[in-house]
Parts: C-alpha cells; structure tokens; sequence
C-alpha cells in the first residue's frame, strides 16, 4: 500500500488563485502583452510575467521591488505599510509583489503603486515556489543572482538589478 502526503490549503504553498472569491478574482488583472500596468494603485492586483516588470522598472530611477509573503512573521518580512513609509522618504519607487494571494488583499490600501502577483498562467504552475524560482530567474542576469534566496528586497536602478538585500534597513542603512 502505498501512502502520499498532500498540502492543498497551506498558504504560501500554491498561489491561492483558486480559493479566491470571485469577487476577489475579478480584482486580479493577468496583464496581456499589449496593457500597460497603471502608475498608481487602483486597488486591483496585477499579475505580470518578469519582462513585463523588467519594462516598468525602466521606467523608473531607483526601484525597491519588496517579495511579500502575507503570512510571514520572519524578522525580514515587514508590514507594506512600513515599507512604503521608508520607500517614501527615501524617495525609492516601491512595488511589491506578493508570492500568493491569500489574504493579499487586506494590505493594498498601504500601496501607492499597484500590488503586484506572478502570473501563474504564464509559468503554467500554481505552485509558489516553482512560479517564483522561474520569475526570478528571468527577472535578474545569471551573473548577478544571489546565491542567498531569502532575500525579499530587490534594488534595481533604470531597470537594472543592482542588488538584493535580506533586511529592509539594509538597502539604505
């Protein structure tokens, strides 16, 4: 007899997409090739393939790019408001991209740029940690990826990554 384990309604282990409510699901927009993701928040979440977020970067100086896990209460997870508090006086753009959807909601109101979500459908993968080793893979050159994938804060410059940090007060200490 063989036995399997299976984690279903873990968040963080899948996008969450599906347990959403309609209503919720409807505030998702799977950005198409052709639309142009807003400027400002509209309290929507916006899911986009890396060369989409690679195209808004440069439309940028200097970029903070938060990886957000809403459930996280590690010390390097902090509160979107917090974030968006420093990125203002630092005069840092910020976005933030969640890893998964549940719960997501509740924060955007934090946000003065969209909320941004890996668009599953692209990557063909529900999964969390498939759809966000292959977003990150293609957002950052081989050559400056870091080794250390704990790092949720993304330092990019006129679309260039310059470099990841673990802590927020790293960025700019």
């Amino acid at each position: 007899m063989l036995q399997a384990c299976a984690i279903v309604r873990t968040p963080g282990f899948n996008s969450g997409y599906k347990r959403l409510t309609a209503e919720e699901q409807k505030q998702i927009c799977f950005v198409s090739s052709v639309e142009e993701i807003p400027n400002q928040n509209d309290g929507r979440i916006m899911a986009v393939t890396a060369e989409q977020l690679s195209v808004l970067l440069k439309k940028n100086g200097t970029t903070l790019l938060y990886l957000w896990s809403p459930h996280c209460s590690s010390s390097v997870c902090v509160s979107l408001k917090a974030v968006q508090d420093y990125c203002d006086q630092a005069n840092l753009s910020l976005y933030v991209l969640t890893e998964y959807y549940t719960d997501a909601f509740t924060q955007i109101e934090f946000l003065s740029r969209p909320m941004l979500s890996v668009n599953e459908f692209y990557y063909k993968t529900s999964y969390c940690n498939s759809y966000m080793k292959r977003f990150l893979s293609e957002l950052i050159p081989d050559d400056k990826r870091e080794s250390d994938s704990n790092h949720r804060f993304l330092l990019f410059s006129k679309g260039s990554f310059v470099q990841s940090y673990e802590r927020m007060e790293d960025v700019f200490p």
